[in-house]
This record gives C-alpha cells, sequence and structure tokens, in this order.
C-alpha cells in the first residue's frame, strides 16, 4: 500500500483570500480532502467506516507556512501517518509550491466519532496501519501547544447557520477558523499573515446554537522568533464558548507581510 500520499491542486482567483493568497480555511480543507483520500486508498476510509456508523473527524491541528500559494500557482500536499493508537491517528503533512519546493507542515490528530451515540470509537481493528508508517519521514514543526481557558479576553457573539453545518450535521472545522479570522480587520490581514496556527476541537457545535468568541493577547513563543525572516507580530490565543462548554481553542501567530 502507498505510505505517503500527495495530491496536486490549482489556486484559482475565486479561492484566494483579498490579498491573492491561499486562505488558512482553504488548507485546511485540502488536508482533510487529502488526508480522506490517502484513507480511502489503504482501506480505513468512508466506505470501511459506515457499516460501523462511524466518521473521521479532525480532532487537533497545527500548521506553519513560510509562503502561501498566489493566484493561478500550482501546490502539492503530501501526506503521511505517523502514529495509530486505540482512539486516536496522528497524520503529517508538508506543503510544497509549484516547483517542489516545501513552503508548509501541518501535524494534526484524527478520531473517528460514531455517528448514532455521538461518542469517539474505539479504532483498535486499524492498528495493522502503523505497518505503514514511514521510517524516515518526520515533521520539522512542533506539535500542537497544550489548549487552555482563557481569564483576560475580549468576546463577540455569533449564531451558527445552514451555511456553517457541513455532510455530519454539525459545524464545518472551517467555519470555527473564519469565525476567528473575521476578529482581526481587513487592513490588519492586509500588513500581515497568518504564520502558525493551531486549533483543538473539544466539542460539536450544531446548528442554531449561539457561541462567545474569545481572544487574549499571548507571549510569542520562543520558537516563534527563531523562524528565519520577519518577526512575529502577534499571538493571540481564542477560544469558542457555548453554554460555559469550549468548543474549540486556538492559537494564531501573525507575521508581517513581504
Amino acid at each position: 500500500m502507498q505510505a505517503i500520499f500527495e495530491q496536486t491542486y490549482f489556486l484559482t482567483p475565486a479561492e484566494c483570500n483579498p490579498q491573492g493568497r491561499m486562505p488558512i480555511t482553504l488548507l485546511i480543507n485540502r488536508l482533510i480532502e487529502v488526508a480522506t483520500l490517502h484513507a480511502n486508498m489503504i482501506g480505513i476510509g468512508y466506505a470501511s467506516l459506515v457499516e460501523y456508523n462511524e466518521t473521521w473527524v479532525l480532532s487537533r491541528v497545527a500548521t506553519e507556512m513560510t509562503r502561501y500559494p498566489g493566484v493561478n500557482d500550482n501546490y502539492t500536499i503530501r501526506t503521511w501517518i505517523s502514529s495509530i493508537s486505540r482512539l486516536f491517528s496522528e497524520r503529517d503533512f508538508e506543503i510544497l509550491d509549484g516547483d517542489g519546493n516545501t513552503i508548509g507542515h501541518a501535524r494534526t490528530v484524527w478520531a473517528v466519532l460514531n455517528t448514532i451515540t455521538r461518542s469517539v470509537a474505539d479504532i483498535s481493528r486499524m492498528e495493522w496501519v502503523k505497518e505503514l508508517i514511514p521510517a524516515h519521514r518526520t515533521c520539522p514543526v512542533d506539535k500542537p501547544s497544550r489548549p487552555r481557558a482563557l481569564t483576560d479576553y475580549r468576546s463577540e457573539h455569533y449564531r451558527f447557520t445552514y451555511c456553517d453545518i457541513d455532510f455530519n450535521r454539525h459545524v464545518n472545522s472551517s467555519r470555527y477558523i473564519e469565525l476567528l479570522l473575521n476578529q482581526w480587520s481587513l487592513d490588519f490581514h492586509d500588513r500581515n499573515r497568518l504564520t502558525r496556527f493551531e486549533i483543538a476541537y473539544m466539542h460539536e457545535a450544531l446548528y442554531g446554537q449561539d457561541v462567545e468568541v474569545r481572544l487574549a493577547p499571548e507571549p510569542i513563543p520562543a520558537t516563534a522568533t527563531e523562524t528565519p525572516g520577519a518577526a512575529p507580530t502577534e499571538a493571540t490565543r481564542a477560544e469558542l464558548i457555548h453554554d460555559s462548554r469550549p468548543l474549540c481553542r486556538a492559537l494564531l501567530i501573525f507575521t508581517p507581510r513581504d
């Protein structure tokens, strides 16, 4: 079986953000898509899970991008499984530009959700996948940091509507991210790009739910200041809260645009 899988894409103008670059939401969707294609190929995808009333869900992700693809660029996303246990599987990614240069990486954690009980399923039956973990592949970026509750924050409110809901009838993973990014102005995004992004999905969000968006400044991690290029301008912790329960927690680090 194919241990390392890759897919090449073309970035259309309609997919770009106002700065003419790939938005982080599209990147996350592409990671999910490439992971899905690879899972289907090796026999642990939708067709093998539906008979158990199960589906894969993204639990945690951390991405670092030195550069985002621009309009009319080709780019490739490469993925491989890095670990699997009774409840979770880790999958890493490399993002390359049209010339084959590495422009980013991602680390992700996945779980299988029982679509009837809405609880995490036991995936011990998939442990044979360990045979596909490539010994020579590593991901050079840090794993997601430990998510923690915010104490001193500013907040906004939002209600999830029809277009926020996906195939699994819960809020799509990219909608969380869009809601967070909308807390900064267009002028800020014109001057800064998202260099590192982390998100931990903690509970499902459903149609019609009211959420509180909380943001708090975060000291810029030392590893971020050591990255070649311009120094980060801002680091922010964020969380979405419904009925006093966290739906997700995130870290966003911005760097000045070139």
